[in-house]
């Protein structure tokens, strides 16, 4: 047998070291790419019922439905789904992997309305709410456009507004970003001359807003208390209005059931005196409860017996503008 000269032999050996450093890094790199796609492929389950399941991935933010009865993937690759449905309704919006937003049977988990709208809202009254080219219309549980794209919108209002019905009507817009009321037949039932119609709050009314002043309206778009005041808001149940610091609460049909009260209470001063406030401004009444600086102010502090320092107004900094002195008496 031929043997190799010593530098020959080196040499090999080293190749063979070489190849197998080059077949131990392949084999790291092909581990690592294992690790990381099982990493990201990883999928967890969620019962949704008896016959839905949800797989989610997280790293990918995706996630889809699986009939556990038909054994098989149902749905798209999704990003999101709603699930706050009205009472007896299955429909839910979802939103795929390409921002468009279709329907889904909560039920069965499968997609019942494609992926196609840009913004879409949950059904009530049989009708939901959808967006093409910031143009708001609706359809029904078919699919089938009943009320065509033709109120404009914009992203502010896309936040502010619900477009839901409730009683048979919803809030809708013109170009100049007026509100008005439409009932399911989509006839325009209250003109588009007010800056905000809410949807109805626990109390069973709509409040409403034009220039800066607010108002009532009943669940028909009848106006039951004149848009006079300079703030209203629903606590629950109740409903308050304020006007030039003075804040009272009101039954649903407008009627005044507490005609002076304080959004947090009344804190003792000294002198006689009293802070009470209006959600987040602050005022001051005597000892018989008659208003003497009415809550128009960030922030009021006596100085003396009858003296006060009061600051209007404060920005998203937290900086007030400057302090003035009110002498009472």
């Amino acid at each position: 047998m031929k043997i190799l000269p010593k530098s020959w032999r080196k040499i090999l050996i080293s190749a063979w070291a070489l190849f197998g450093l080059g077949v131990a890094i392949l084999a790291t790199i092909a581990l690592c790419k294992y690790i990381k796609e099982n990493t990201t492929q990883q999928w967890y389950k969620y019962t949704i019922s008896d016959e839905v399941q949800l797989y989610r991935n997280y790293e990918r933010q995706e996630m889809r439905f699986y009939n556990t009865r038909l054994k098989r993937y149902v749905s798209p690759k999704m990003q999101w789904y709603s699930d706050a449905v009205s009472e007896g309704d299955s429909l839910v919006v979802f939103c795929d992997l390409k921002d468009k937003r279709g329907y889904l049977n909560l039920n069965t988990g499968e997609m019942v309305i494609e992926s196609q709208y840009d913004y879409a809202w949950n059904f009530s009254n049989g009708l939901a709410a959808v967006c093409r080219n910031m143009k708001i219309g609706f359809i029904n549980a078919l699919g089938e456009e009943v009320i065509p794209c033709q109120y404009p919108t914009s992203d502010y209002l896309i936040d502010r507004l619900g477009y839901a019905f409730y009683n048979g009507y919803c809030t809708v817009t013109n170009s100049k970003n007026e509100c008005g009321l439409i009932d399911t037949n989509g006839v325009l039932v209250v003109d588009t001359i007010y800056d905000c119609i809410w949807n109805p709050c626990k109390a069973g009314v709509r409040i409403v807003q034009d220039e800066g002043k607010y108002g009532i309206m009943d669940l028909t778009g009848k106006i039951i208390v004149p848009l006079e005041y300079d703030d209203i808001w629903c606590d629950g149940f109740r409903l308050f209005v304020v006007q030039n610091g003075i804040m009272s609460q009101l039954d649903n049909t407008g009627k005044i059931v507490q005609p002076f009260c304080s959004s947090y209470g009344f804190e003792s001063l000294y002198n006689g005196y009293f802070k009470y406030y209006v959600k987040d401004k602050e005022g001051v009444v005597d000892s018989k409860g008659n208003v003497v600086i009415p809550a128009i102010y960030h922030y009021v502090n006596q100085l003396d017996d009858n003296i006060f320092a009061v600051q209007y107004d404060q920005d998203y900094s937290g900086e007030g503008g400057a302090w003035i002195t009110i002498r009472l008496r």
